[in-house]
């Protein structure tokens, strides 16, 4: 079936078919490398192996499941058809197939997974009402039918009016379920050639690719990334490798832009702006904003991170809500760029009175004898609790934090 979306007059529609593709075709098409499971939208392996667990036993057991959207790409290309929607439920697929059982195999199954700890659940078993299974394990008939299964696949043929735009725009719509696109996500896509993007990327990360693996983003040890690793939304929740990248990523060009501008903006207004420049096809280089972080930004962003990563393993700092937490963190580097604060102590004495206002923050102290700290350090406490990103409560708790710290007696 064939449905045609129009939308608006003049614009070009694409063309949607509904189908089906059995396992067996699916695993050809793998193995011949037609289908392109890393456009540039698309995310790292965000599923657990928990989900992808539950989601083979169903297929083994004739159960449906949610369509995989497969959109074709231009004559010429070396993919006959790129992942719009299913990446996870492809790749939960291949490592379970993986190259155990001969006559039925991915036999390049690792070229699609780069990190070890991707690799490692490769054969992984399922949980039947018979017991647990592997798929080498599966007997002989349940193997047959498990080749026959139909996945409802829709097809779309783009017109030549289609843009990057529009398919990003469906990816979005067909995702606000199971593990959710963030903003991040889709201005990482519009902004593929951001400068600044990617300026701020080459101080965490570096990208590799290896065939038909999905890009592979390894952290760059320094001081960038040994800061930002203590953040608890980073470093403690169990991220795989490049979505760990994405979060640095997205916190320093939040900070980066910060030290541009000294303006304090809402994450989701920055990214807003990416994903603006990406629909009107902007040419970055004529807004100051989107120009690659300059030689004096990132000696200033430096010397923040280094000041913090030898607080960090010179004190207990990395320990405390001011390392871990995402609003505390951020008030202290902004801080740290907009006042006088690096310049006006030594580095032991500033150590000493961040570890101080980080005590008395988590209650590891008294509450200070000094009515005015006692003041300041309430303020700051209701200022992070909710509505941590709002401009205005950023900038008055940045206001706070310096105060407290310049009349703290560590």
């Amino acid at each position: 079936m064939t449905a045609n979306v129009r939308p608006a007059a003049g614009w070009e529609p694409m063309n949607y078919r509904n189908t089906e593709m059995k396992l067996d075709q699916l695993v050809n098409y793998l193995n011949d490398e037609k289908i392109n499971l890393n456009p540039v939208f698309q995310r790292g392996q965000v599923w657990q192996l928990s989900t992808r667990r539950k989601l083979i036993a169903n297929i083994v057991q004739g159960r449906p499941i949610p369509a995989i959207f497969l959109y074709k790409d231009a004559e010429g290309a070396r993919y006959s058809y790129n992942i719009l929607d299913g990446k996870q439920r492809l790749e939960s697929l291949i490592l379970f197939v993986g190259n155990a059982r001969p006559g039925f195999a991915i036999p390049q199954w690792h070229q699609y997974f780069f990190p070890p700890a991707q690799r490692k659940h490769a054969h992984f078993w399922i949980q039947l009402p018979t017991g647990k299974a592997t798929f080498a394990k599966l007997a002989d008939n349940v193997v047959r039918d498990f080749r026959e299964y139909s996945i409802p696949t829709i097809e779309i043929t783009l017109s030549e009016g289609s843009s990057l735009d529009e398919i990003i725009g469906l990816f979005v719509d067909i995702n606000q379920q199971g593990v959710a696109v963030s903003r991040f996500d889709v201005a990482k896509a519009m902004g593929d050639n951001n400068r600044l993007l990617k300026s701020v990327f080459k101080l965490v990360a570096i990208k590799e690719t290896r065939g038909a693996q999905a890009p592979y983003y390894k952290l760059v040890n320094n001081d960038f990334t040994r800061v930002l690793k203590r953040l608890e939304t980073i470093g403690r929740a169990g991220l795989d490798p490049r979505s760990q990248v994405d979060r640095m990523w997205e916190r320093l060009l939040e900070i980066a832009l910060f030290a541009r501008s000294r303006q304090h903006r809402k994450p989701v207004d920055i990214l807003k702006s990416f994903i603006s420049a990406g629909r009107s096809g902007r040419v970055t280089k004529s807004d100051p904003t989107f120009a690659p972080v300059s030689p004096q930004e990132i000696r200033t962003l430096r010397r923040v991170f280094r000041t913090l990563r030898v607080a960090y393993t010179a004190t207990a700092l990395q320990e405390t809500t001011l390392a871990t937490d995402q609003a505390h963190f951020y008030t202290m580097v902004t801080s740290f760029l907009d006042s006088d604060l690096m310049m006006s102590y030594s580095e032991s004495e500033l150590h000493r009175r961040l570890l101080r206002f980080a005590q008395i923050l988590g209650g590891e102290t008294g509450k200070p004898s000094d009515k005015k700290l006692a003041r300041l350090i309430s303020r700051f406490q209701n200022l992070a609790q909710d509505r941590t990103t709002d401009s205005e409560r950023r900038i008055e708790r940045q206001q706070k934090f310096v105060q407290a710290i310049k009349i703290l007696k560590p």
